[in-house]
Order: C-alpha cells, then structure tokens, then sequence
C-alpha cells in the first residue's frame, strides 16, 4: 500500500495546540507558516488506524473504559517483536500520557527533597515535573565534542554516588539532541545506577523512530536488579501520530514498586482512558507496521534533506547528526546572537520552533526543529532559514 505522507491538513483553526502557540507567538505570521516546534506530525495518520476508529464509533458507545480484550497482549506483542522487551500483561499500567506518568513515578520513587538526575539539555517538561513533586533536578552535562553528545559517565556516577540523590530520569532517544544511546551506554548508564542503588524512569516515548545504522536498547531488556527499579515509559503517540489520544503503557516489573505507583494514580483520581486511545493503540500495534515502515523512510528523507542543505548554504550552523526522534538539534552559536535575539530573528522570518534554552541552559543559541511534515514544508522553512542568517 501507499502511504500518504504529503497531504498537509488544515490545523488552523482546529484547537491544535503547537498552531495555536504560534499564532499567540506571532500573530502577524505568514499565511503559509507552518509550526516546527511541539513534537506531534503534520501526517495524517495511518489508515489502519483511521478505519479502526470508525469501526469502533459505528458499532459501539464511548462510555468509561478499560482495557479492551486483547489490548494488553497486542501491546506485550509489539514490545517484544520489535524491542525485545519480554513482558507480562499484568506489568503493564495505562496512563493518559508520559507525561502524566512521570510526577507519579517519581513520587512512587522518592521522597520530597531528594535528587532526580537528568543528562542535560533535556525535554523541558522534566524540570518542571520535578520541581512541582518537591524534587530537585539535578543536571548531568552531556559531552558536546566536535558537534556530537555524549555521556560524561565520570560525572554521572560522582552525581549517582551522592546520598541526597535517589533516580535518574532519562530520554532514550534523546530529546532533544537526537542520540540512540548505544547498548554500551545503556548497559554502563544501569550498572552505574545499580551500584549506587538509584532508580531509573526511562521515557522511550520515541523508540521506535531510530534511523538506519542505530538500534535502540530498551531498559526493558535489561535483567537483575536494575529491572525492579525501573519505571519504563511507553506510548504509540509518537509513532502514530496520537497524542490527542492520551494513553501510555507504563512497564513495572516489580510488583510492590507496580503497587506504589498504582497508588499514586489513585490518590490523584486519575480517570478512566479515552476508549479512542486503547482502539487507536491496539490498531497501531498490530495493523500499522507498514505504515511505520514507510513513514521511517520518509522521515529518512527529510533529515537528509535538512542536514545536507544546512552543510551546503548555512556554514554558521551545525546540524546535529540525528540518529533517533524527528527533532533535529542545529547549532545556531555561529550567528552570534544572544537567545532573545536569536528567536526575534527566526519569528521575524516567519520560522516558528522550539528555542534551545527552554531544554535548559547548555541549549542557549540551539534551536529544535520539527521534521515530521512533507517535505514542501521544509523547502520552505530551509529558504526562510537561509534568509534568516543572511539578514
């Protein structure tokens, strides 16, 4: 089958959320502007999906739900055919988001005060997650040497070894510097936790969209005991394009960890999920691994094309060699702008993405851009950004 990939929808005026935001940001912005910022696509999604949605809407009620029957096994299934990832229904929790998930692992984790770990720059919402559950972010510097991240592991386990520090909290791919954590990594980032008796919440909300010659290592794989002390954070709305959905699968193996952060859930009155999620998940998880595919190659694409023609008309920029997520991190350091100024620049071209400083402070003069959109929309938004750093 072929998938469609260059239809651009008309989000406009539809309540979507990264529209509205640039619309607020920059009210006076191009008609033809398109958002590269919040990390949804501008795809329609597959039709797998779409025809099991309106299967469900035509033969049954959207009343308070639960798992359906097969939904939990369809999820095991996905997880261990394409992640290796063996886990059992009963591991599973359904949130209505990552997000969502994350202060209630950390409050299953830890107590107030004490230290959660991040690799910084990293995904904004953690820092404020952390601050709102009486936490404190504890900032690990990633390694940027000759345009490229890596773990500063000294640090990581000076950090681990501090008595006030108890989890660490990671993206794996990281968001936003693009990075497929190597087994190596993964494997060094768990014994470092092990020795030191942390535990790990590992948000792999992107794992599936890793680029050819990188493989992703999920901490679902790992055994002893690290694996009772991980929270691992799933979700098919990356992938599939179904954030509004707002249904996750969290992966607990140790049941009295599994139970705490069930009470969690429960001291916050967390709602049943949207019975559209659980249809769209269970159709994405069995049915719509074409469409994955294709997508993947596509999204293929458009990273060659914006990396190759940064190298090629915007020598003051680097791109960020992107191995997973369609985030990609470019340099903008070489432009000499502060940050204010630096986003002033970009809106005034009509480019609207997320600035670097929002991921923390090592993300100053970077910017985040968006790939998942038809490729139409990154000519234009590649021409926009050439005239931005000539201005």
């Amino acid at each position: 089958m072929k998938y469609d990939f260059e239809t651009l929808v008309d989000r406009r005026r539809a309540g979507a959320l990264k529209w509205d935001l640039m619309r607020q940001a920059q009210p006076n912005a191009p008609e033809d502007a398109v958002p590269l910022s919040v990390a949804d696509m501008e795809f329609v999604i597959a039709p797998e999906i779409r025809a099991a949605l309106h299967q469900y809407i035509d033969a049954q009620i959207p009343g308070y739900s639960g798992a359906p029957e097969g939904f939990r096994e369809s999820v095991c299934s996905f997880l261990r055919r394409r992640h290796g990832v063996s886990v059992s229904p009963e591991e599973l929790v359904q949130t209505p988001g990552v997000v969502y998930a994350l202060p209630r692992a950390i409050r299953a984790m830890t107590e107030e005060g004490e230290g959660i770990i991040l690799l910084t720059p990293v995904y904004y919402p953690f820092y404020r997650v952390i601050r709102d559950t009486g936490r404190t972010a504890v900032p690990c510097p990633l390694r940027y040497e000759e345009g490229r991240y890596s773990i500063d592991f000294a640090l990581l386990e000076t950090l681990a070894s501090r008595r006030e520090n108890k989890a660490l909290l990671l993206c794996s791919p990281h968001n936003p510097v693009g990075r497929v954590w190597t087994a190596c990594e993964v494997r060094a980032m768990a014994e470092i936790a092990e020795r030191y008796g942390l535990f790990v919440i590992a948000d792999e909300i992107h794992f599936d969209l890793v680029f050819p010659g990188h493989t992703h290592t999920s901490f679902g794989t790992l055994e002893g005991e690290i694996a009772g002390r991980t929270i691992l954070c799933t979700a098919p709305s990356k992938t599939f394009n179904l954030a509004g959905m707002n249904l996750s699968n969290i992966i607990i193996r140790d049941r009295a960890l599994r139970e705490r952060f069930c009470r969690e859930l429960r001291v916050d009155a967390t709602p049943s999920l949207n019975p559209f999620g659980y249809v769209a998940c269970q159709a994405a998880y069995d049915r719509a691994e074409p469409w994955l595919k294709a997508l993947l190659a596509y999204l293929d694409g458009n990273r060659r094309f914006v990396q190759e023609f940064i190298v090629r008309e915007l020598p003051q920029l680097h791109a960020v060699a992107l191995e997973g997520t369609y985030l990609q991190w470019v340099d903008c350091r070489g432009l000499g702008l502060e940050r204010d100024a630096l986003e002033a620049r970009m809106t005034a071209h009509g480019l609207f993405f997320d600035e670097g400083y929002l991921f923390g402070q090592e993300g100053a003069g970077f910017e985040r851009i968006n790939l998942a959109c038809p490729r139409r929309v990154l000519v234009q938004a590649m021409e926009r950004l050439r005239a931005a750093c000539r201005a």
